[in-house]
C-alpha cells in the first residue's frame, strides 16, 4: 500500500501548485488537476516532445510535472464545490482560475499561494525576488537565472509541508505568500547574516556575484570538478590527490593564511596539475581522501552515472501518445510503504468526480510529537526547525567533541560556537542536549532518546549511526512506530558515504551547467547553498504524511536527487535530444519578454517577464521599444513600482540589504543570551485562524542538557551531574 493511499487532493491547476501536487501524487494520493477547458498553461510551454503536433500532453514541462496526477475539467462552480468536499486537501492559488469559487468549499484543508506583488508565473521574476539572482553568475555578466522552476516550486514545497500540517492539526486554511516562500527555499539566512554583519559565499550585508570563486571550478583533462577547500584535512586530501607535490608540500603554499590570499595564484598553480587526470580518476580519487569534489556533468553524463544508474532515478514509462520516455521518481524511497512508480501526465479531463467522501485521518497536532535530531549542517536541521516552529519538541544530540561545522564561524571566530549567524538560523526553536556519542554511556543515551522518538532525522555520513547502534533497524526494535528519515549528499549506493555539500550536489546533478547564459566561457551556477535548503523541506512531507497514518516508516532521501528533481524538464528535454542541450540563461521563448536588465546605479538590476500579449502591450506603452535604455534612467526601486502599477511582472534584484530593510512579519528580531538581538527569518506558512507560528531563538550548545536527560530519559539529578563532572554530557 502507498503512503497515502485512499487521501484525496484537489489541485486547482497553477504553475504554483504543481510541485506540491507532484509530490503529494508520488506518496500515492489521489491528486485532482482541475483545469479549465482549454487545459492549464503548462500544457502550452515549451520546449515540446518531438512530432507532438498540437497535443495537449506536448509540453515537456507539463509531462515533467505532472506525474500521476488524474485531470478534471470543471466549469460549472457546483461541481467544483461538490469535488472539494470529497477531498483531504485543496491546492491552490490566489490567481488561478477557480480561486474566487472555493471561498466556501468544506475540504478539511485549504492551502493557497499567493502573490500579492503579481511576480507571475515566470521562472525569472520570482528568483529575482527571492534573493537569489543577485548571486549567481559571474560578476562582469548579467545574474544569471535558475533553471526551470526553482522559486515557484520551492514556494510550493511549502504548500505541501502546510497541507500535511493541516492534516495532522484536523484542518485548517493557510497561506503560503510566495516572495516570503520563495526567499526561505533559496536565500533563508540571508536576513540573519545581515544581522550579524557576516557574509557567507556572495550573501550578506554585500551581495556578490563570485564567478568560481566562491565555489572553484577546475579543468580537468576531459571536463571539469568542483572542488571545496574549507579544512586542513580537505587541503591534505586535495594535495594527496595532486601526488603531493613538493612545490605545495613545503614553502609558502603549506601555510593556510597564504593560499587564502593567494587564491588566484593557487588555482592556475594546481589548475595545471588537475589537467593531467580524467574527471573520474580525480572524482574517485579525492573522495576516496575524504575530499568534497565533485564532476561538473551535462544531463547526459548525470544519467549515465553509475552511482545514478543504480539508485534507479530514471525510470521507464511507456507514455499513451509517446511511447517510451524516461522520467524521474519521487526523491526519496520509502520502507514501509510502497513507492509509487511514475506514471505518465493525463490528459485534459480524462478523470470524473469520485463520489465517496473523504478518509479522515486522526488529528495528532504537532505539539504532541517529539524529534530526535542527529545532524549537522543544513539539510535536516532546517528541516527539523520547521517542525519545531510549530510545536514538535526537536531535540539536536550535539557536542564540543565533534562541533557542528556550522557552529565554527561564529561573531568571535571559529571557537566561538554559539554565535554563529548560519547554525542560529537553521536551528530555531530546538532543544540542544550535548552528548558524547563517542563513548558507550553517551550511546546509551542517544537510544534511550530514540526510543521515546516519534521521529528521527540523520545526516551522519555513511556507517556512522549504525556504529552508535542508532539506524533505522536498531531503533525500530525498541521503537516500532518510529518515523526515521536518513538524509545524505549521495545516498546509498556506489558513492554511500562521499564527502557532499550543496555547491558540489549543484554540479554533479547537472545544475550548474544549466545554470548559465549560452555564451559564458563556464557554467559556475551559483554560490547559493542549493539545494540544502529545499532537500530536507521536501522530506518533510512523507514524513508528516506517515505521523498523519500514524505509520512508522523509513525514509531515504539523497539530496542530490531533490536537486535533480527541480530541473526534470531539461533532464526530459535531454531524453530527446541527440547532443548535450544547452544553457539557456535568462532567455525563454514562452514569453514576449523574459530577461534581466541594467539599472541606474552601480550593478543594479531588473528582472522583467511579459506573460501575455496585454502585459506586453502595456510594457511598450510604458518604456517604448528599448527596455535597456528606459531601466538605465531609473533606479532599480523606481523602475519596479513603475512596471508593477502597469501590471507587468517585474522585481529588482533583491540584495542583502534589501532584504533588511523589507519589513515584513516574516523577520523575527530575537533576543540570545550571547549574539544579543538579531533578525532571523521565520516560516513562510501563514494559519488564516492564528497567523504565523512565532519564531524561537536557537539554542546554546548543551543548553537544554539537564532538562531533556531529567524529563525525557529519566535520569537522576546525581547521574546527570556525575555525567557531566566525566564530560560524557554537558560538554
Amino acid at each position: 500500500m502507498n503512503l497515502l493511499t485512499g487521501f484525496r487532493v484537489v489541485e486547482i491547476a497553477h504553475p504554483l501548485t504543481e510541485y506540491a501536487g507532484l509530490i503529494m501524487a508520488s506518496l500515492g494520493a489521489d491528486v485532482f488537476l482541475v483545469e479549465p477547458p482549454e487545459g492549464a498553461s503548462t500544457r502550452r510551454r515549451t520546449p515540446r516532445v518531438p512530432d507532438a503536433g498540437d497535443s495537449a500532453r506536448g509540453s515537456m514541462a507539463f509531462l515533467a510535472r505532472n506525474m500521476n496526477k488524474k485531470s478534471i475539467v470543471i466549469e460549472d462552480e457546483a461541481a467544483l464545490t461538490e469535488l472539494c468536499n470529497t477531498a483531504n486537501v485543496v491546492l491552490d492559488a490566489d490567481r488561478s482560475c477557480f480561486h474566487a469559487q472555493l471561498a466556501n468549499v468544506a475540504t478539511p484543508v485549504v492551502v493557497t499561494i499567493t502573490d500579492e506583488h503579481r511576480l507571475g508565473t515566470s521562472s525569472i521574476v520570482g528568483f529575482a525576488a527571492s534573493g537569489g539572482m543577485a548571486s549567481s553568475g559571474w560578476p562582469d555578466r548579467p545574474p544569471c537565472n535558475a533553471p526551470s522552476w526553482l522559486s515557484l516550486d520551492g514556494a510550493s514545497i511549502y504548500a505541501a509541508v502546510a497541507a500535511m500540517i493541516g492534516t495532522l492539526a484536523g484542518g485548517g486554511r493557510y497561506e503560503i505568500p510566495y516572495e516570503e516562500a520563495a526567499l526561505c527555499a533559496v536565500t533563508p539566512w540571508t536576513r540573519t547574516l545581515v544581522s550579524y554583519g557576516m557574509q557567507s559565499a556572495g550573501q550578506g550585508p554585500q551581495t556578490l556575484r563570485l564567478g568560481d570563486q566562491g565555489f572553484p571550478i577546475y579543468e580537468t583533462a576531459d571536463g571539469h570538478v568542483r572542488i571545496l577547500l574549507a579544512t586542513p584535512k580537505s587541503w591534505q586530501a586535495f594535495v594527496g590527490m595532486l601526488g603531493d607535490p613538493e612545490e605545495l608540500t613545503d614553502g609558502p603554499w603549506s601555510d593556510p593564511m597564504f593560499r587564502r590570499d593567494n587564491s588566484d595564484a593557487l588555482k592556475i598553480l594546481t589548475n595545471d596539475l588537475i589537467r593531467q587526470h580524467p574527471t573520474n580518476e580525480l572524482f574517485l580519487d579525492g573522495q576516496s581522501r575524504g575530499l568534497t569534489i565533485s564532476p561538473v556533468y551535462a544531463l547526459d553524463a548525470f544519467r549515465n552515472d553509475p552511482h545514478v544508474q543504480g539508485r534507479e532515478l530514471f525510470a521507464q514509462v511507456e507514455d499513451p501518445e509517446f511511447g517510451a520516455m524516461e522520467l524521474l521518481r519521487a526523491p526519496f524511497r520509502l520502507q514501509g510503504a510502497n513507492d509509487v512508480e511514475p506514471r505518465p501526465a493525463p490528459a485534459i479531463g480524462g478523470s470524473s468526480a469520485p463520489p465517496d467522501e473523504p478518509q479522515v485521518t486522526s488529528p495528532r497536532p504537532l505539539s504532541g510529537i517529539r524529534v530526535l535530531q542527529l545532524s549537522v549542517g543544513a539539510v535536516v536541521p532546517e528541516a527539523a526547525s520547521l517542525l519545531a516552529l510549530f510545536g514538535a519538541d526537536v531535540i539536536k544530540i550535539e557536542s564540543n567533541v565533534h562541533v557542528d561545522f556550522l557552529r565554527q564561524s561564529g561573531l568571535a571566530g571559529p571557537l566561538d560556537v554559539d554565535n554563529c549567524p548560519t547554525f542560529n538560523q537553521l536551528n530555531l526553536g530546538t532543544r540542544s542536549v550535548a552528548v558524547d556519542l563517542s563513548c558507550p554511556e553517551g550511546v546509551a543515551i542517544g537510544r534511550a532518546l530514540a526510543a521515546q522518538a516519534d521521529v528521527i532525522m540523520e545526516n551522519m555520513r555513511g556507517g556512522v549511526v549504525e556504529r552508535w547502534g542508532l539506524d533505522y533497524e536498531s531503533v525500530r526494535a525498541d521503537n516500532p512506530d518510529v518515523v526515521y528519515l536518513s538524509s545524505q549528499g549521495f545516498g546509498r549506493g556506489q558513492y554511500d558515504g562521499f564527502q557532499t555539500f550543496g555547491p558540489n550536489l549543484q554540479t554533479f546533478s547537472g545544475i550548474t551547467q544549466q545554470w548559465a547564459h549560452a555564451d559564458d566561457p563556464l557554467s559556475v551556477g551559483s554560490t547559493l547553498n542549493h539545494p540544502d535548503h529545499v532537500a530536507g523541506k521536501a522530506a518533510l512531507v512523507p514524513i508528516l504524511a506517515a505521523l498523519a497514518q500514524r505509520k512508522g516508516l523509513f525514509i531515504e532521501a539523497a539530496q542530490f536527487e531533490t536537486a535533480a528533481a527541480l530541473i526534470a524538464d531539461r533532464h526530459l528535454e535531454q531524453f530527446y535530444a541527440d547532443a548535450p542541450i544547452a544553457p539557456r540563461g535568462n532567455e525563454d521563448s514562452d514569453y514576449a519578454v523574459h530577461g534581466c536588465f541594467p539599472c541606474a546605479g552601480d550593478d543594479a538590476w531588473i528582472a522583467i517577464a511579459a506573460e501575455t500579449g496585454e502585459q506586453k502591450s502595456h510594457l511598450d506603452e510604458l518604456v517604448g521599444h528599448d527596455i535597456r535604455n528606459w531601466t538605465r534612467a531609473r533606479q532599480s526601486e523606481d523602475a519596479e513600482a513603475e512596471l508593477r502599477a502597469a501590471g507587468i511582472p517585474a522585481s529588482r534584484l533583491v540584495t542583502g540589504d534589501d532584504v533588511a530593510a523589507d519589513p515584513s512579519t516574516l523577520f523575527a528580531a530575537l533576543p540570545h543570551p550571547t549574539a544579543d538581538t538579531r533578525f532571523y527569518t521565520g516560516v513562510p506558512i501563514l494559519d488564516r485562524s492564528q497567523g504565523r507560528p512565532a519564531a524561537k531563538r536557537p539554542p546554546l550548545l548543551g543548553e537544554h542538557t539537564e532538562a531533556v536527560l531529567r524529563e525525557v530519559v529519566g535520569l537522576d539529578p546525581e547521574v546527570i551531574r556525575d555525567l557531566a563532572a566525566r564530560r560524557i554530557v554537558g560538554h
